[in-house]
């Protein structure tokens, strides 16, 4: 058994997204969030009952589907925000400033 802070409410489990009963349920376009590797990614392809997933920095992995739930709206946000970071540092720079953002490359 694990041990609960005293004033935490109890975990419902209609508020946890559900994980994908089969394959067929899942479209490309689809943010889904991997238990496996712990984040959330874009589904390119459904091949059988693998889906090949696709973060903003270039990453591409394979997933079962049983490894996957619906991305929470915090994870969907996760990735865009992932994308202008990893545009930052692709640019050389980790914070862009106010004068940065009239820049071209």
């Amino acid at each position: 058994m694990t041990a609960q802070h005293p004033t935490a409410a109890p975990r419902s489990r209609a508020h946890r997204p559900a994980v994908f009963s089969t394959a067929a349920g899942i479209r490309p376009g689809t943010v889904v969030f991997d238990r496996t590797y712990d984040m959330p990614g874009t589904v390119r392809e459904v091949d059988g009952a693998f889906v090949v997933l696709d973060r903003p920095t270039g990453m591409t992995w394979r997933a079962h589907y049983r490894h996957l739930r619906r991305a929470t709206d915090w994870e969907r946000r996760q990735l865009p925000a992932l994308a202008r970071l990893h545009a930052q540092r692709l640019r050389g720079t980790d914070s862009p400033g106010p004068g940065a953002l009239g820049r071209e490359g």
